[in-house]
């Protein structure tokens, strides 16, 4: 309990840089099946899935995390910033509004969370039609656990999806990026709600 309780600490601005304390901002869910298990999110009128290939899955100690493979996965939907036209995009305009939103995350964690992050790289992809930018950066040298924090983002509607891991161990970073690309590859977005209670039991069928 002490190690996991120190472990939250370490990542409450990994949070932080995600939510801010919105109330805005949500999480997606793990619906473990029999087969198969996805991480899934029902707005009020527009729905995602994403599914997870991996040998495990199961939800992770610390809340709003899932555990792959050994690795903390996040997903975060955050609102859009207010008056940003979403209106009449066009890959071009996308790439313009992730890397906003991505100097703005990077700001407020440097601004308001007092962290001296390092080295941030970003890399814009495109996949089935859809715009993502990959981005991370290496935490403060007084860091002791979590090393690197690598995020994956695309826009969704009139929000931003945010997958997320920490790394704790350099050598996973390679992983991780190829756990977030392999997530998003399979990201299917629906335009009503899905009943996430439902599709769970069809998964356990």
């Amino acid at each position: 309990m002490r190690k996991l309780f120190v472990l939250i600490l370490l990542l409450s601005s990994t949070v932080a840089i995600c939510q801010k304390n919105s109330p805005e901002d949500v999480h997606a869910r793990l619906l473990r099946g029999k087969k198969r298990s996805l991480i899934a999110y029902a707005g009020k009128e527009h729905s995602f899935t994403m599914e997870v290939v991996a040998r495990s899955v199961k939800p992770s100690d610390l809340p709003e995390f899932i555990n792959i493979d050994g690795l903390i996965v996040q997903s975060t939907l955050l609102p859009v910033p207010e008056g940003i036209d979403l209106r009449h995009l066009n890959p071009s305009r996308e790439k313009d509004l992730l890397t906003r939103y991505m100097k703005d995350e990077l700001d407020y964690y440097r601004k308001k969370l007092r962290q001296n992050y390092n080295k941030p790289e970003s890399e814009l992809l495109t996949m089935k039609g859809r715009v993502f930018l990959l981005w991370y950066f290496d935490m403060p040298a007084n860091s002791k656990m979590v090393k690197r924090q690598v995020y994956l983002s695309t826009l969704f509607y009139d929000q931003v999806v945010d997958l997320n891991i920490p790394i704790f161990n350099l050598n996973d970073f390679p992983r991780a990026k190829a756990q977030l690309v392999k997530l998003a590859g399979t990201l299917k977005t629906y335009n009503k709600r899905l009943d996430l209670d439902l599709l769970s039991k069809q998964l356990n069928k």
